[in-house]
């Protein structure tokens, strides 16, 4: 984790968060003079305003040191389990799941449809049995390798289009199994193929499934089980990580694209 060694010390983590935060220089927001900085925040020896620098960004409310939330983050970008987490930081689990839930939430939507042929499908997480079973929708374009994900409530055709026509552009060429919801797909200008994944077809839709595949041995790595309660950020991180893996390379980059870059009254 080399990322990890590079912060060391909490002013090495501070600075950086400044960095970012302060693009142009610490300044105030109101008489735009150079702050001074004391221990825990910011102020203006002019109109004598303080600012704080985690209330400006979504650290808001920690009470954690910027090494710990920069370590955290670091873990959190190379699937590092929560056990290892807590011996390497000292935070409690339920401190851990709450910071990898805020990193979730904070990562960028991509808001271009995907196009060109696309692959289709849907994967079920979790057991009938045990009443937590839930439905994720997903289609990935074959030549970026760009994802969508959705979780949805059924299987029915108009929740299949109703997906489509938000993720996926009606210019591309979709492929799918034989599910009988994708039936007149063509109906709604996509061009379409089926594939009889019971006659052993997979092989123009097995991306899509590679990505259920990873997505389920990830869970079950990291957290022992198959958590369906929190499907949508699980699917909202996966498609962060494939749509912008950049961000996912090192805690700064993830900072700069994410923290607010402005400092508001």
């Amino acid at each position: 984790m080399d990322s990890i060694r590079v912060f060391t010390s909490e002013r090495d983590c501070r600075v950086l968060v400044e960095k970012v935060v302060f693009k142009e220089g610490v300044r105030c927001p109101k008489c735009m003079r150079p702050l001074a900085r004391s221990l825990k925040y910011y102020w203006c020896k002019m109109c004598r305003k303080k600012v704080r620098l985690k209330a400006h960004t979504w650290f808001r409310g920690s009470k954690l040191s910027y090494r710990t939330i920069v370590l955290l983050l670091s873990a959190w970008q190379k699937n590092v389990h929560p056990g290892a987490v807590k011996a390497l930081t000292g935070v409690s689990y339920p401190t851990i799941a709450r910071w990898y839930t805020r990193f979730r939430q904070t990562v960028p939507e991509d808001q271009e449809m995907l196009k060109g042929v696309v692959e289709v499908d849907e994967a079920f997480f979790g057991r009938q049995k045990y009443k937590n079973q839930k439905i994720l929708m997903g289609a990935i374009e074959r030549r970026s390798g760009k994802i969508k994900l959705a979780q949805i409530p059924d299987r029915e055709q108009g929740t299949l289009e109703y997906f489509l026509w938000r993720k996926v552009s009606t210019e591309s060429k979709l492929h799918t199994d034989c599910h009988s919801g994708y039936f007149d797909l063509m109906w709604c200008g996509y061009g379409h193929e089926l594939h009889n994944h019971s006659r052993g077809h997979f092989k123009d839709t097995n991306r899509i499934e590679n990505v259920w595949s990873v997505a389920k041995r990830q869970i079950r790595r990291m957290y022992g089980q198959i958590r369906t309660n929190k499907l949508n950020e699980f699917a909202r991180e996966w498609e962060g990580r494939r749509n912008f893996p950049e961000l996912f390379k090192s805690p700064q980059t993830f900072l700069t694209a994410t923290l607010c870059s402005a400092l508001v009254d």
